[in-house]
């Protein structure tokens, strides 16, 4: 027969209280993240499904609650300064995505996603069925500006290369004034083109928290285990 006796030691027993703690903590702050996390994807889901707004019509409000609003412009495109973001397209193949300014009736001008053409199609004189001239209504939903990847190349914009949307580079590059602090990317392809391809926005909100809330308790569970396992003698009775 064998007896267990529980028998903790000081020195370990405060390590493993404060580590315990400390993942707890960790558990319970991912939580509340969760929460955070799961509430912003539904304002984002709502703003991007509902009947597009007037963009003058928006109300003033902070920065991130405009992301992903779906809004309807009216103005006039400005082929001249339309710029060629390096973009892989629906079927993996490389390309460009076409920003390309909008005036608009108020003095703004929002610079616009129309969508995605293929490497051969860069060169807007090879395209010249999807050059907008007029006025023209787009919807589509406000983004922010990309971020530049560590590892990623710079912009150029002297060959109207970019690799990462940048307003401000953007704004200084064709020497714009009065630029509207978001992208507009459209929702619908303009005309009957084949190209552009617009309607690419995906709502997709990453959300790994409850791996994290998972993850710091079961460190917790597995860190008492082994506290017990190892301050527990067996002993023949």
């Amino acid at each position: 027969m064998f007896a267990y006796k529980f028998k903790p030691r000081l020195w370990p027993t405060v390590l493993t209280g404060f580590i315990l703690f400390c993942l707890l903590a960790l558990g319970f702050w991912q939580i509340h993240r969760l929460e955070w996390k799961l509430g912003l994807i539904a304002q984002i889901e709502e703003r991007a499904f509902m009947v597009p707004a007037e963009l003058e019509d928006l109300p003033e409000l902070f920065y991130d609650e405009l992301e992903y609003q779906s809004v309807q412009i009216t103005g006039t495109f400005n082929n001249d300064k339309e710029m060629t973001l390096y973009s892989i397209g629906p079927n993996g193949e490389p390309g460009y995505d076409l920003y390309t300014p909008l005036s608009i009736s108020d003095g703004w001008t929002v610079i616009v996603n129309r969508g995605w053409v293929p490497e051969k199609l860069k060169s807007k004189i090879d395209r010249p069925q999807t050059l907008v001239d007029g006025e023209i209504t787009v919807e589509g939903l406000l983004r922010k500006q990309g971020q530049k990847l560590w590892y990623g190349p710079d912009n150029e914009p002297q060959n109207n290369n970019w690799y990462y949307s940048n307003l401000d580079e953007m704004a200084v590059a064709q020497n714009m004034k009065n630029v509207y602090p978001f992208y507009l990317y459209a929702a619908k392809i303009d005309g009957n083109n084949k190209f552009p391809v617009a309607g690419r926005t995906e709502v997709n909100i990453v959300n790994n928290h409850l791996d994290y809330v998972l993850t710091w308790f079961g460190l917790a569970i597995v860190l008492l285990v082994i506290y017990v396992i190892t301050h527990t003698e067996k002993r023949e009775t």
